[in-house]
């Protein structure tokens, strides 16, 4: 079965990266790596198919609508949140135990979450 599975980050932890110097934001992405890393290896032990990408933060989003015939574009989303979505892994999983497994193991899970989806068949 497929799974999508959201990686979201606390909203003020992200936002905090945008401040960040550059060299201390590579200084900080270079201290996760083996964590990723290890997540990574799990994934090639158990056979696990997985696609996923890291996302821009929410600034960098557009929101598409349609209204009375008229499309209407707006810069990111308008909803407030405590959390927003860092990035996605696509995974063709056994089961539900076993993206769960998976999940636990992506590093954001410590500061943030990963929202579990199946994927409608």
């Amino acid at each position: 079965m497929k799974y999508l599975l959201l990686l979201n980050n606390d909203a003020d932890q992200a936002a905090s990266w945008s401040t960040l110097a550059p060299a201390e934001a590579a200084r900080l992405r270079e201290a996760e790596l083996p964590k990723w890393n290890a997540l990574f290896a799990w994934l090639g032990e158990q056979g696990l198919e997985t696609q996923g990408l890291e996302l821009e933060g929410p600034e960098q989003a557009r929101v598409v609508r349609v209204v009375d015939g008229d499309t209407v574009v707006s810069d990111g989303p308008y909803a407030e949140t405590k959390e927003v979505i860092g990035g996605y892994f696509l995974a063709d999983c056994d089961d539900l135990d076993q993206a769960i497994e998976l999940a636990k193991r992506v590093p954001l899970v410590e500061t943030g979450s990963v929202e579990i989806r199946p994927l409608a068949e």
